[in-house]
């Protein structure tokens, strides 16, 4: 009963529940992206996400992941650009 009435309610935005890529940007430092698929490529200058549609090139200095999981990955350290790749 409660599950129907949060479907019909959802509180989520439209983009996660179509399981779009969803990406925070803090500064310079942080970014979050939510609805990620995979990470591809993965140093401490460059990484690159696999999103549903494209890739995500994050390149910078002294990145890090400070946590991921199977739909949610926060990176850390000097961000220089991001840039979407296809799609």
């Amino acid at each position: 009963m409660f599950g129907k009435w949060f479907q019909e309610h959802s509180i989520l935005p439209e983009e996660l529940e179509q399981d779009m890529p969803y990406i925070y940007i803090l500064g310079h430092k942080t970014i979050k992206i939510l609805n990620y698929r995979k990470i591809l490529r993965y140093s401490r200058q460059e990484m690159v996400l696999l999103l549903k549609e494209q890739r995500l090139l994050i390149q910078g200095t002294d990145l890090n992941i400070v946590y991921f999981n199977e739909d949610e990955i926060c990176i850390r350290g000097h961000i220089v650009s991001i840039i979407y790749q296809g799609g």
